[in-house]
């Protein structure tokens, strides 16, 4: 089939046998294979239109599918065409058997070009495409198929720069190398179907989607598991590759495409799928969603508490069934948050379809969720009744969002729009499904460029999107809507809607934007507003709950968190004190949870609530269903207060005779703390919280207010403004651009799109939050000079020794984040550079603890960290003092 030369052409060599390699020509058509079964087996209808109507073609979408399929199948015979070059032939010839002598018999000059790493394949491919014509749009997919492509200027200069990687040295190896890549191009147009003159140009989304469908593909069949090396010298008729490439879709045992039955019944369905019937909200969300002939985005704002989870997942099920979706994205703010929603996703989903999908919990500490790794040991085939299952393939970091059912935090979703490698795999992954946002409220103004930027390609994608939210301030949600639908002015809001209408949708319908005012069938309640002076905080408390029933003070600073638990064990001996912030240990703090929602849930008692505090920060307002007969709360932005006061007599119950009524009372330190909330916000809410809440009828008038511009200059004001203009500015750094997305002329090329990279993952990840530089620790106790253990004692630990992988992980879930204080000035080097001092020599490249840092405790489980003492207990988490602890 092949001439004798394209056939002894290298693509992969063995590193332990040199009699073991991968031909280019085998290599090739194994990514090519594995991109055909994508199409008939794995690829959601979702992303197979997006994929025709990207072509920029007039012809049927029948047509447009069979074209765009072998569009993707031509990049994948084509994807390592720049490997036929002498930089890679010289540079992989010695590490295959009698590969140079092979060159040497024709007379074919195999030494490595001085410069030769100035010509990677990718690129080479990319300049030899367009050097025989084909479009700049399907040589640029080319180019990118390693995460990252080069710009045109990197590109052009190739042939004329750096001549001897491609041809060698005269006429004679010149036309040696171009007879390969004729042979291929000629080979490859002919297998899908196209001539350079017919090929299409696919738009900057669809240059998107199949380079990340490339990857994927190119990572498969580069796995030796999936694709074995060949003995050299051994061929491979077509029946033996087209073997070959079902052998390894059956080890890869993907999932089926996800497919829904029509959601005719929804109240039958909504209480099949959970366990009780549709509330008035839920209902006229399913039936917008159900009448909309789009599928756009839609914002649902309604009080904590409504069922907004269960209206986005009834939501997304009729989604799914008209859009040919392969799944749903759920992203939430913390870890916390995910985790606590995994289990009730995974039982939805589980109801879904029969058939066998996958599910992901993505986020940086996924291995320590208990439920997740017992769910991820389950292999697919001893599944028995259990049709989700965590899909090993889609482990990776960068694969996660490939999963059916994705469960993350709202990094995952952000990242979307951060210029990092692979960034394609992530567009691949979200393109496919419908994305569920969660607790929106919670994102800052530089979280909000990346969550703007994401949206217009999901808006580009059509992807549909759904918001949750207990409230939005209108200028935020404008912005959303604006960044859906990628325009810079809104359109006119269609819908006869009263000002501060509550419950609301907000939804587009194609270019259209509506809003609809929501029934809502629950009681309003009414909360007085008092404030409290810290010195009068435990006599206030002790009268309140006298005669049983529980409490929270929430604080916005840990540790004044720890400062109030302490004061108020000491002060109120007969109450059971719980302190719960974020700088607990992550065993000890999942130990807490399980202790309060037992205590302050919603299945607690009258004799567990009974003479309870909660001390706690912000994550008592985000991650967990608490239910408290009284609140006390520091100060905070009017959107987080509301939040707050929604765990607030949150469930119908019994309460004691002191907490009938419900009082928000407003804590008023006895001297200033730092807030991490802006001082123009945090007047805003004092001037504008009222002596009452009426909830939820209030929550939208109050926040609007707050957050609205003052019609009057005010020094605040405007260095409130400053900050968000700061944060905007700063994350555009790495940001992908999407303000082009609707260009057709100038900007037609995905390198266009790139400017820049923000580095590895771990960088990654932190450049899409706002937040100080952090480090976070893994917690020992010294027992021996030899011998560490877990601060509770469990465990003892071999120093001098390597660890199980058991042993491992059992370390690596002892982690907290350390005080912002180690991170300041000059002081984040010098706490990294004592820290690394720590960690044993024979543990520093073990599974679960390479890269990590180690705080080490002795008895007394203090510590001295740069000159600054450090304490844990598990009562109060990590303390910090510039002197001795008394």
């Amino acid at each position: 089939m092949f001439s004798h030369t394209l056939e002894r052409a290298a693509a992969k060599s063995c590193v332990t046998d040199s009699s073991k390699w991968l031909p280019f020509v085998i290599h090739s058509q194994d990514t090519a294979g594995i991109i055909r079964k994508f199409f008939s087996d794995w690829l959601p209808e979702q992303i197979r239109n997006e994929l025709a109507k990207g072509l920029q073609e007039q012809n049927n979408i029948e047509k447009l599918y069979e074209r765009s399929e072998n569009l993707c199948y031509l990049v994948a015979l084509l994807h390592d065409i720049g490997k036929l070059t002498l930089a890679f032939q010289s540079k992989i010839a010695p590490k295959i058997e009698n590969q140079i002598e092979f060159f040497q018999s024709i007379g074919i000059e195999i030494s490595k070009p001085a410069e030769f790493r100035s010509s990677p394949h990718q690129i080479a491919g990319h300049a030899i495409l367009e050097d025989y014509k084909f479009p700049q749009e399907i040589a640029v997919i080319v180019g990118s198929h390693h995460g990252k492509g080069a710009s045109e200027n990197e590109v052009n200069f190739q042939f004329n720069t750096f001549p001897r990687n491609y041809f060698g040295r005269g006429q004679t190896q010149e036309k040696f190398w171009r007879s390969l890549w004729e042979e291929w191009i000629s080979y490859s147009l002919s297998k899908s179907g196209f001539t350079v003159e017919t090929l299409p140009k696919p738009n900057v989304k669809s240059q998107m989607l199949i380079t990340g469908l490339l990857i994927m593909a190119d990572w498969i069949a580069s796995n030796t598991y999936y694709f074995p090396y060949i003995d050299v010298g051994e061929t491979l008729n077509e029946s033996d590759l087209e073997d070959r490439v079902n052998s390894a879709w059956k080890k890869l045992s993907f999932p089926e495409i996800l497919y829904i039955n029509s959601y005719c019944n929804a109240a039958e369905i909504f209480n099949d799928r959970f366990g009780f019937e549709p509330n008035s909200v839920q209902r006229e969300v399913i039936d917008i969603v159900s009448r909309n002939p789009f599928h756009g985005l839609y914002i649902l704002e309604a009080p904590m508490g409504l069922g907004k989870t269960e209206a986005a997942l009834s939501a997304a099920e009729i989604l799914i069934e008209r859009k040919g979706a392969g799944g749903i994205y759920f992203g939430l703010p913390t870890q916390a948050t995910a985790n606590g929603i995994f289990g009730r996703i995974r039982d939805w989903a589980s109801k879904c379809d029969p058939q066998l999908h996958s599910i992901r919990l993505a986020h940086g500490m996924t291995e320590l969720n208990k439920e997740y790794r017992a769910l991820l040991k389950k292999k697919a085939e001893d599944s028995g009744d259990e049709n989700v299952i965590i899909h090993e393939w889609f482990e990776g970091r960068k694969q996660a969002l490939l999963a059916d059912f994705v469960i993350a935090t709202i990094d995952q979703f952000l990242l979307a729009s951060l210029q990092q490698k692979h960034v394609m795999m992530r567009h691949l992954g979200l393109a496919g499904k419908v994305v569920i946002l969660d607790e929106c409220h919670a994102y800052d103004a530089y979280m909000n460029v990346y969550l703007d930027r994401t949206l217009a390609w999901m808006g580009a994608y059509n992807v549909p999107v759904i918001v949750l939210s207990a409230t939005l301030p209108p200028e935020r949600r404008n912005e959303m809507v604006k960044a859906y639908l990628n325009r810079p002015v809104l359109p006119e809001i269609k819908g006869d809607v009263e000002p501060y209408a509550y419950p609301i949708m907000t939804y587009t319908c194609g270019n259209d934007v509506i809003q609809k005012a929501l029934t809502c069938d629950i009681p309003e309640k009414k909360i007085s507003v008092e404030y409290l002076e810290e010195n009068a905080l435990s006599s206030y408390l002790s009268s309140k709950l006298k005669d049983g029933g529980c409490g929270a003070v929430i604080v916005n600073s840990v540790p004044y968190s720890q400062e109030l638990a302490r004061a108020l064990e000491l002060e109120m001996p007969d109450f059971k004190i719980i302190c719960f912030n974020g700088r607990f240990i992550a065993t000890d703090r999942a130990k807490i949870e399980e202790d309060i929602l037992s205590k302050a849930g919603k299945k607690s008692n009258a004799d567990t609530r009974s003479k309870l505090i909660v001390v706690g920060t912000q994550v008592i307002e985000q991650s967990l269903d608490l239910d408290f007969d009284v609140m006390v709360t520091e100060l905070c932005p009017m959107d987080l207060l509301l939040q707050r006061s929604g765990r607030l007599h949150r469930h119908n119950r019994n309460r004691p005779l002191e907490c009938q009524r419900p009082v928000l009372a407003v804590l008023e330190p006895s001297e200033p703390r730092t807030s991490v909330y802006s001082k123009w916000i945090l007047e805003q809410t004092r001037k504008y919280l009222p002596e009452e809440l009426v909830i939820p009828s209030c929550i939208p008038e109050l926040v609007s207010k707050v957050y609205a511009k003052p019609s009057e200059d005010s020094e605040t004001y405007a260095e409130y403004e400053k900050q968000i203009d700061d944060k905007k500015y700063k994350a555009e750094k790495y940001c992908i651009k999407s303000n082009m997305l609707n260009s057709r002329r100038r900007y037609n090329l995905l390198t266009h799109f790139f400017t820049g990279e923000a580095g590895n993952s771990a960088e990654a990840e932190a450049s899409v939050r706002d937040t100080d530089e952090t480090i976070e620790v893994l917690v020992l106790k010294r027992k021996s000079d030899t011998e560490y253990s877990l601060v509770s004692g469990k465990y003892d630990f071999d120093i001098t020794s390597a660890l199980s992988e058991d042993e491992a992980l059992n370390i690596a879930r002892e982690r907290l984040r350390l005080s912002p204080i180690f991170c300041q000035g000059g002081n984040f080097a010098k706490t990294l550079e004592e820290l690394e001092l720590n960690m044993p020599k024979m543990w520093e490249n073990l599974k679960f603890l390479k890269g990590e840092t180690l705080l080490v405790l002795d008895h007394d489980n203090e510590a001295e960290l740069i000159g600054m003492k450090l304490r844990y207990s598990n009562k109060f988490g990590l303390e910090v003092k510039h002197g001795a602890f008394v």
